[in-house]
């Protein structure tokens, strides 16, 4: 029995860091995240007076949750809301939404699961919110929701991060158009009292991640979004600022990836090393008293035969 349970924990150890913590170290399917980001230099055009404003501070709060019952084993289903607001009254700039269903160890965006942007159907690839566990030094897609579209996000150098190694990735978004918007004509240098003008986005998208957890340290956006006339010149800047996580959102992250790099130690080095340890133990253990309890056996029987030779013989 103590053989038997000994190479039992042996075989748990060798599976405890491979097949088990394969199974265990996922995105949770209760996720919820809140992130802000801050400039203190905003461009932004206000609609109501129809002004390019100068020097606005600004603060974007993004929250991110999963949707357990849409959910599955293998897919994390996520709602993400971002809200622009200028720091100074609380005023709504701009709000989007985004819902994807991710792999929830490789953080790949997967096919289906009501995925839209802004509530309207958008396929998404490449990963989005978070990298993949055991995330390496090469080059990843990203999907970007403003543009719909996935770019490459390349890994650039290691830094510290509060006392964790993060690996920095960039990812350049071009100019591109995402949509148009009636203005008056002036504002585009149009004779005509009203124009349908081209609305265009750029960014440079920075992140710093944690290699093991796949969870964003910090991270940093230099956007713009510009209306441009008929020559496809800019023409009105409508948002332009370097948006970066706060300190909070920095720390609470960096807490976040140390209770999971905890959590992934501990299934995959320090439990199997303790069990494996255990199973040996038992093994030694069984095989001594197997090896005893034959070494008995063949004592009696010896001794048995001794005292039968001297048995006299009856006729």
């Amino acid at each position: 029995m103590v053989l038997a349970l000994g190479s039992f924990l042996v075989v748990a150890a060798i599976l405890l860091p491979t097949y088990v913590a394969g199974n265990l170290v996922k995105t949770p399917l209760d996720q919820y995240t809140v992130s802000v980001a801050t400039s203190d230099n905003a461009t932004v055009f206000d609609v109501a007076s129809l002004q390019v404003q100068q020097n606005v501070p600004v603060e974007a709060t993004r929250t991110v949750r999963a949707d357990p019952e849409k959910s599955t084993d293998d897919v994390v289903v996520l709602d993400e809301f971002l809200v622009l607001q200028d720091a100074r009254d609380d005023k709504q700039i701009t709000y989007s939404s985004d819902r994807v269903g991710l792999h929830r160890r490789t953080a790949e965006a997967q096919k289906g699961f009501d995925a839209a942007v802004d509530d309207e159907p958008t396929d998404h690839e490449g990963l989005i919110y978070k990298w993949p566990f055991g995330a390496e030094k090469k080059s990843y897609d990203y999907f970007d929701t403003t543009a719909k579209k996935t770019y490459e996000a390349k890994y650039v150098s290691s830094e510290d991060i509060n006392g964790l190694e993060a690996y920095k990735y960039e990812m350049q978004v071009p100019a591109v158009k995402i949509g148009d918007l009636e203005v008056p004509g002036e504002l585009v240098g149009s004779a005509e009292p009203a124009v349908t003008a081209d609305r265009y986005y750029t960014n440079t998208r920075t992140v710093w991640v944690e290699p093991k957890t796949g969870v964003i340290l910090k991270g940093q956006e230099n956007q713009s979004q510009t209306l441009r006339d008929a020559s496809g010149a800019d023409k009105v800047t409508l948002f332009a600022a370097t948006l970066t996580f706060d300190d909070q959102t920095v720390s609470e992250a960096v807490s976040l990836a140390k209770d999971s790099i905890s959590q992934i130690t501990l299934v995959s080095t320090v439990a199997p090393i303790v069990v494996g340890v255990l199973g040996v133990i038992l093994i030694v253990v069984g095989l001594f008293l197997a090896l005893r309890r034959g070494g008995n056996s063949q004592s009696s029987f010896r001794s048995t035969k001794h005292s039968d030779s001297r048995t006299p013989v009856r006729s």
